[in-house]
């Protein structure tokens, strides 16, 4: 009993010295950290009016040149601050000088094996813009050992620096990305080196496909309305949807023709897609075939129909003859449904 007792009371002594040490440990390490965030504080304040002059005034000084980490910290911290609410030449600025004093840091950390410390390097690059970066970048795609998150955060940041190996690169490097992925680097991409890219479209992936043509239209890229067109007629149903989509977005049709097609396709979702981008881009003869078109067996198509005929001068009356001279009982209802919403939105005629 004496040595069961003894065990438990050296278990016990044992624990508790671990635990005491986890604690000492815990609170040696609170006050470093504390300290360290202080040092951090007080370079800021001696540095802020500083990096003010540099970006407003263009005036360095030797102040910005860190030569320890928590000077690096500091000038890193107040960075990334400005570079949230200052723009035009500022932000070039705040480009220049992330590259003259991190280069070299940055470099470094993207060559360690952790991945945690390579990601939050990379959303920096991002965010500062920097460009003194970009082979260091380009290398680290090749790398097999690169996952898809760097990868996706490298292609954002040599979008931002409009690098013309941007679309090589989109070919050779295996980081299928999706749609949505593709467009967050897209959205970066200027028109000169859009332009580029879709000149190359038929060697990308098809979610970058997919991607540069939801982009013509979300940014209502009217030069590309002729390219979207032609991508009507690829055999891939997603391809023609979202061709048609943009050009609704965009707003213009060169081709009113093509409309026709659609109309008579044998997919609702294409005829529901012909009845929406009449309405928006107010096709020559869009009436006539919307009239066709409301009399579809399809529900929805009907009645995206019978909406567009009020994006038109005169497409109320149109309607009116739709209520009272279609042999279509269906059509009938809708244009009488669509006729009353016309009214009550104050649709003059």
């Amino acid at each position: 009993m004496s040595q069961e007792i003894s065990l438990l009371v050296c278990i016990a002594i044992v624990l508790l010295t671990l635990l005491t040490s986890m604690f000492t440990y815990l609170v040696i390490k609170k006050a470093v950290e504390n300290s360290q965030e202080k040092e951090i504080n007080n370079y800021k304040e001696q540095v802020h009016l500083t990096i003010y002059d540099y970006l407003y005034r263009e005036q360095k000084s030797r102040l910005l040149i860190p030569d320890s980490a928590i000077k690096f910290i500091a000038i890193e911290r107040l960075l990334t601050e400005y570079s949230t609410v200052i723009d035009g030449a500022g932000k070039q600025r705040i480009s220049s000088l992330a590259d003259e004093i991190f280069h070299e840091r940055y470099e470094s950390i993207l060559k360690q094996k952790k991945w945690s410390s390579r990601m939050n390097v990379l959303y920096k690059v991002d965010g500062f813009k920097m460009s003194s970066l970009s082979e260091v970048l380009k290398c680290k795609l090749k790398n097999q050992d690169t996952s898809k998150e760097e990868k996706l955060i490298i292609f954002r940041c040599l979008a931002n620096n409009q690098d013309r190996a941007l679309s090589q690169l989109f070919q050779s490097v295996a980081a299928l990305f999706s749609v949505l992925e593709y467009r967050s680097i897209l959205n970066r991409v200027e028109d000169a080196l859009f332009k580029t890219l879709v000149e190359d479209y038929l060697h990308f992936p098809e979610s970058l496909k997919l991607a540069i043509i939801d982009m013509i239209g979300i940014q209502k890229k009217l030069d590309f309305v002729i390219f979207l067109e032609s991508q009507l007629a690829d055999k891939r149903f997603e391809i023609r949807i979202r061709s048609m989509k943009a050009i609704g977005e965009v707003g213009f049709l060169s081709d009113t023709e093509v409309i026709g097609r659609f109309a008579k396709s044998e997919k609702w979702e294409e005829r529901l897609m012909a009845a929406k981008v009449i309405g928006k881009t107010r096709a020559l003869n869009g009436l006539d075939i919307l009239e066709v078109l409301i009399k579809d067996s399809s529900w929805m198509v009907r009645a995206e129909a019978a909406k567009s005929f009020l994006n038109y001068t005169n497409g109320l009356e149109r309607l009116y003859d739709v209520r009272f001279t279609s042999d279509d009982p269906f059509a009938r209802d809708m244009a009488s449904e669509w006729i009353e919403r016309g009214i009550a939105d104050g649709y003059s005629y």
